[in-house]
């Protein structure tokens, strides 16, 4: 069984990784482990605020063990930061075309966004198998 030590040094080391994966800080305090209703949680959260983006799930456990390994799992499974801002700067594009479509601009203005869309997506994915 873990010992508080071992529980604040395992809770600073997840609010570390979450840091690293989001690039957002917590600005209020850090990470928490809660024990409530026979079951153990870590919210994994960075900046308080309700815009999208902040809320990284929950990690839960029967045990503190169990919750602080599977908050480790949710961040390990995290896109890093690169991958993640590639993503976002692709939604932004495709928000902006669909907008601009809904609005009626011409296509000789919207046609540039869609094909750097195109490009940013064909890069990022894997290239075929040889022979297939």
């Amino acid at each position: 069984m873990m010992n508080v030590t071992e529980i604040t040094a395992r809770l600073y080391a997840i609010n570390d990784a979450l840091i690293t994966r989001t690039g957002k800080r917590v600005t209020w305090g850090g990470l928490d482990l809660r024990i409530k209703d026979d079951g153990c949680e870590v919210r994994l959260h960075t900046e308080y605020t309700t815009a999208p983006g902040w809320d990284h799930g929950t990690a839960r456990g029967d045990t503190p063990e169990a919750a602080l390994d599977e908050a480790d799992r949710i961040i390990a499974a995290m896109p890093d930061l690169d991958a993640a801002k590639l993503h976002q700067h692709m939604v932004r594009l495709a928000d902006c075309a669909d907008k601009a479509r809904d609005d009626g601009i011409a296509d000789e203005y919207v046609q540039p966004i869609r094909m750097t869309v195109a490009a940013i997506t064909a890069n990022l994915l894997p290239a075929p198998e040889a022979g297939q």
